[in-house]
C-alpha cells in the first residue's frame, strides 16, 4: 500500500553528477519500503499504473505468448537441414541462409509496425500482424518443389517481417504500466519470450518431424498462431495514457464488445488522431535517434553478445549433425538435435532467475550508494557476471569442443553459458535503452533491435571462410574475446553515461535521471 511522505530531493549537480531543477521539499507517494513511485501515478483508475496487479499480469502474459509465438514461427525448420538440403540441392550451410532471412525480416519489420501503431493503436497492429505471420507459416511447407528455394527464404522472411512486432511495441506496455523499481523483472520476463521462442521452435520442430517429412513440422505453428490471435483479442488492451493536466483520456466503453471492436478494427477510438503526413514524420524518427552516441554504444555491445548467440544457434545443427564419415565430430540425429536444445531451457530458467531477483535489487543497492540519485546506467551493472564473464567463457569452450573434439556434454556447458548471457543482456540494455529515451521509447527500441541482429543476419554467409582462415576453434575464441570487448563499451557508459548521453540530439531531461527513487533516512536491504 502506497504512503505519502515528504522527501528532500537532491538538487546539489556538484554532488550528485546529475541534472536536478526541484529544490524544495516534495511530497511524493512512496511504497511502504521507502522506495518513491516513480513516474508518480495520476489520481485516475485509468492510469495504468493504478492498474490491478492481475490485470497487468495478464497483458504481459498475453504479448509474452505474441512474442513467443512471433520468434518461434521464423525458426521451425532450424534442424531438419538434411532433407531440405537434399530436397533443393544445396549444402547444410546454404540452407542455413533461412535464418539470416528470418533475421533480416525481424531487423525490417519494426520500421513499418511503429508508425502504423501510431495510427491505430499498438494492439491492434499487434492483432493484425498475427494473421501474416499465420499466412507465412502456412505459405512454407508449401515450398516442397525442387526450384521453391527461394520462395522458401522469403517466407521466412515475412514470418519473421510480421512477428517481430511485440518486440518493438511490446516494451511501451510494459514502461506505461510498471514504475522504475519494477521494470527489470517486468522487461526480464517478457523478453524471456524472445529468446525462448527462438529455440523453443527448433526443439518442438525437430520433435514433431524427426520421423516424417520436413513439412509437419510447420504445421504446430500454424494453431499455435491462430491460438495466439484469439487470446490478443480476448486480453490485450491499449495503456496509452497522457498524465498532463487538462489531458484527455479514453473511457472504455461499458460493452465488452464495444471496447474489443474499437481496440481491433477502426483502431483510431485507441489511438489519437494522426494524419497520414504525420505518419510520415514518425517514420523518420527513428533514423535521427540512430545517431545517438548512447543508442550507438548499446547496439554495439549488442550486435556482438545477441549477434554471437543468433549465429551460435543457427549453425550448432550443422556442428551437431553433420556425419562422422564426412569430418563431424557427433553425427546427432535431428531427435538429438531438438533434445540437445533443452541445453537452452536450462538457460532461460536460469537467466529468468537471475534478472528476478537482481535486475531491480543491483541497480537498487548502487542507488543506496549514491545518495539514492537515479542514474539509467545502475542498470547495466546487472551484467557483470552474465556477459563480462560467462559469455566470453562458454564461446571459449565452444572453440575448444570443437577444435579438440570433445564431448558433447562441454559444448552443451558452453551454449548454456552463451544463452544465460543474451537472455539476461537484452531486457536490460532494452530496458536501459528505453529509460534514456523515455519519450521516444518505441523507436529507440526499434533501432536497437535492428542493429543487434545484424551480425545475426550476415554471418551465415562468411563463416566458412573465417573457418578456413584461422580454424574452427579460433572462430569461437575470437568471438570470445569480441565479447569481452563489447563489454568495455558498457563500461564506458557506466563511468561517462551522463556526458555520453548530453551528445544526443534529444534532450537528456527525456530520462528519469536525477530524480530521487529512495526516501531519506530507511533502512534499505538490497
Amino acid at each position: 500500500m502506497a504512503t505519502t511522505e515528504s522527501v528532500e530531493v537532491a538538487s546539489d549537480e556538484k554532488d550528485s553528477g546529475v541534472i536536478n531543477n526541484v529544490a524544495s521539499k516534495l511530497d511524493l507517494k512512496t511504497l511502504d519500503g521507502g522506495i518513491i513511485l516513480i513516474p508518480q501515478p495520476s489520481s485516475d483508475p485509468r492510469d495504468p499504473l493504478n492498474w490491478p496487479f492481475s490485470k497487468k499480469v495478464t497483458i504481459v502474459s498475453t504479448l509474452f505468448l505474441a512474442l513467443f509465438t512471433g520468434f518461434s514461427a521464423p525458426f521451425c525448420g532450424q534442424l531438419n537441414i538434411q532433407q531440405q538440403a537434399a530436397l533443393y540441392g544445396k549444402t547444410a550451410v546454404q540452407i542455413t541462409y533461412f535464418n539470416s532471412a528470418a533475421s533480416a525480416g525481424l531487423a525490417t519489420g519494426g520500421y513499418v509496425w511503429w508508425p502504423l501503431s501510431k495510427k491505430f493503436g499498438r494492439s491492434s497492429v499487434i492483432f493484425w500482424t498475427l494473421f501474416g505471420q499465420l499466412a507465412a507459416q502456412i505459405w512454407a511447407p508449401l515450398m516442397t518443389g525442387h526450384g521453391q528455394y527461394a520462395p522458401y527464404l522469403v517466407s521466412r522472411y515475412f514470418s519473421a517481417f510480421f512477428g517481430v512486432t511485440v518486440s518493438i511495441l511490446g516494451p511501451r506496455y510494459l514502461v506505461d504500466m510498471f514504475f522504475l523499481h519494477q521494470r527489470g523483472r517486468a522487461f526480464t520476463v517478457l523478453h524471456l519470450a524472445l529468446n525462448f521462442g527462438a529455440s523453443a521452435g527448433p526443439t518442438f520442430a525437430g520433435f514433431v518431424a524427426a520421423n516424417a517429412y520436413w513439412p509437419v513440422e510447420y504445421w504446430w505453428s500454424v494453431a499455435l498462431t491462430g491460438f495466439t490471435i484469439v487470446i490478443v483479442f480476448l486480453f490485450l488492451e491499449e495503456t496509452t495514457y497522457d498524465r498532463k493536466d487538462g489531458a484527455i483520456n479514453r473511457t472504455k466503453p461499458d460493452s465488452w464488445v464495444k471496447d474489443r471492436w474499437e481496440t481491433f478494427f477502426p483502431g483510431t477510438k485507441v489511438a489519437s488522431p494522426t494524419p497520414w503526413a504525420h505518419v510520415a514524420q514518425i517514420a523518420i524518427t527513428p533514423f535521427k535517434i540512430a545517431i545517438a552516441p548512447v543508442l550507438l554504444i548499446i547496439a554495439g555491445f549488442d550486435t556482438i553478445s545477441f549477434g554471437f548467440y543468433v549465429a551460435l544457434n543457427a549453425l550448432t545443427p550443422v556442428w551437431l549433425q553433420l556425419p562422422v564419415k564426412a569430418g563431424g565430430i557427433y553425427g546427432f540425429t535431428v531427435t538429438q538435435s531438438a533434445a540437445f536444445t533443452f541445453v537452452h531451457w536450462i538457460g532461460f530458467v536460469v537467466g529468468l532467475l537471475y534478472g528476478h531477483f537482481f535486475s531491480d535489487r543491483i541497480p537498487l543497492w548502487v542507488v543506496v550508494r549514491n545518495k539514492g540519485v537515479w542514474k539509467p546506467e545502475y542498470r547495466l551493472h546487472v551484467l557483470w557476471p552474465t556477459n563480462f564473464i560467462l559469455m566470453p567463457l562458454g564461446l571459449g569452450l565452444v572453440g575448444i569442443a570443437m577444435q579438440y573434439r570433445l564431448h558433447w556434454a562441454v559444448m552443451a556447458i558452453a551454449q548454456l553459458f552463451v544463452t544465460i548471457g543474451s537472455l539476461v543482456s537484452i531486457p536490460v540494455t532494452v530496458n536501459y535503452i528505453c529509460e534514456c529515451f523515455r519519450t521516444h521509447t518505441v523507436e529507440a527500441t526499434l533501432v536497437l533491435n535492428s542493429m543487434r541482429l545484424f551480425l545475426g543476419l550476415s554471418i551465415n554467409f562468411y563463416i566458412n571462410p573465417w573457418i578456413g582462415a584461422v580454424g574452427v576453434g579460433w572462430v569461437y575464441g575470437m568471438m570470445a574475446f569480441f565479447s569481452v570487448f563489447a563489454f568495455m563499451f558498457l563500461i564506458a557508459l557506466m563511468i561517462w553515461g551522463h556526458r555520453i548521453r548530453e551528445m544526443t540530439p534529444f534532450r537528456t531531461s527525456d530520462s528519469e535521471e536525477g530524480q530521487h527513487v529512495l526516501a531519506e533516512r530507511q533502512n534499505h536491504g538490497f
